[in-house]
């Protein structure tokens, strides 16, 4: 279900104009905004996957009318996905990243012009996360890639959640091991790396109840080890 409120919450075109040009674009909420070019590729490579995800996740939590299923997205980074579900219905609606590349400085603000109230950030690392059941939906969208030890923060990001989990992250097309796993990712000094079917395998061998899952190509991404992207809805099993 979609939050009506925010719908009927009218933005001018240019009121992000005087932040520069962003992680993602805010065309969503009605803004017109300058965007990092292949930043804006993958977006449209990635959004309407992870959108629909959200808004699958948030209805299939509803069961009345007034009912507001809580979210959270893991390496936020903008929180663009974290703005996406509060105007879906979704509060509250908080975004956790530790900022490492500054792509977080913004976020409150563009949520705030937004008119967005349902939303709020945290500055902290997805390792330090030990709560359990904590939000209905929770989302670890673009930042499993980015750690070395992705099977551990995966599960943190399960347990987080009480409903449902959606999974993104970057696979490698280099090879077609269904064993592969590279820590730190190849030519990076940090991160890892699976290809599509060993992530696949991992999420399988923890058990969880994988109820839709996608592949597609980042095409602003130029290396093959960045060019995979593997996507995952889950229904956390009720205990």
């Amino acid at each position: 279900m979609i939050n009506i409120s925010n719908f009927g919450t009218k933005v001018h075109s240019n009121i992000l104009d005087d932040l520069g040009p962003l992680y993602h674009s805010y065309k969503l909420f009605g803004a017109e905004n300058a965007q990092i070019e292949n930043f804006r590729v993958n977006q449209v490579c990635k959004e309407s996957i992870l959108l629909g995800y959200i808004m699958l996740a948030i209805g299939k939590c509803r069961r009345h009318f007034a009912d507001r299923p809580s979210f959270a997205e893991l390496f936020c980074a903008d929180g663009y996905f974290t703005m996406a579900a509060n105007y879906f219905g979704a509060e509250p609606a908080v975004g956790i990243d530790n900022n490492r590349d500054s792509w977080s400085n913004h976020a409150p603000e563009i949520a705030r012009r937004l008119g967005l109230g349902g939303v709020r950030f945290e500055l902290r690392d997805v390792n330090s996360i030990s709560e359990s059941n904590e939000y209905d939906i929770v989302a670890n969208i673009g930042g499993l890639y980015h750690v070395s030890n992705p099977v551990e923060v995966l599960r943190k990001s399960y347990d987080l959640a009480r409903k449902y989990l959606i999974i993104q992250t970057v696979v490698s097309l280099a090879n077609n091991d269904e064993n592969y796993f590279a820590a730190p990712a190849p030519g990076w000094q940090h991160g890892c790396r699976f290809n599509p079917q060993s992530f696949v395998n991992m999420v399988i061998a923890q058990g969880y109840r994988i109820i839709d899952a996608q592949f597609n190509q980042l095409e602003g991404n130029e290396r093959l080890e960045d060019r995979g992207s593997v996507y995952m809805l889950v229904e956390k099993r009720q205990q």
